[in-house]
């Protein structure tokens, strides 16, 4: 299942990369998020966060009240106008789910926007399609919660 996502943010791609590399920043996005615990590393131009999330009604039978998402960012240099693209994977650990993907950090008129894509994977006969249709929310939710958090962050 193909998934899209757009997040704007009132500052440079040079700044947005820096809040987008800064623990801090992604910390207050898992905390903002929901998540009831998770873990967040940032190196240079990679980030991942493992955050465990209460579960999606449809999946708490498989997987139980919780679940884990492992979201992370490689990010390559930028281009002269300051885009950035990132090789994205989310692992759902102890599940047959993962999305691979980018995203691309652009300037706009106003400032930038990450563009999240990616393509979600439940590898489950016959409910497979409906777990990622019940995922798919939450993953583009999780682009809506950096944009919030964002305006905060920058101000």
């Amino acid at each position: 299942m193909q998934i899209s996502a757009t997040a704007q943010f009132p500052a440079d791609p040079a700044r947005v990369f820096a809040m987008q590399t800064d623990r801090a920043f992604l910390e207050e996005v898992c905390r903002t998020g929901g998540a009831v615990a998770f873990e967040v590393e940032a190196d240079g131009n990679r980030t991942r966060m493992s955050r465990s999330m209460p579960s999606p009604d449809l999946a708490r039978k498989l997987v139980g009240e919780t679940i884990t998402v492992v979201e992370t960012y490689v990010w390559g240099e930028p281009a002269a106008d300051g885009t950035r693209t990132a090789d994205l994977v989310v692992d759902v650990p102890g599940t047959p789910g993962r999305m691979t993907g980018a995203a691309v950090l652009s300037p706009t008129t106003t400032g930038s926007q990450i563009v999240v894509s990616g393509d979600l994977v439940v590898k489950l006969p016959l409910v497979g399609r409906k777990l990622e249709q019940a995922a798919a929310p939450a993953l583009t939710a999780g682009v809506e919660v950096q944009e919030t958090v964002a305006r905060s962050y920058l101000a």
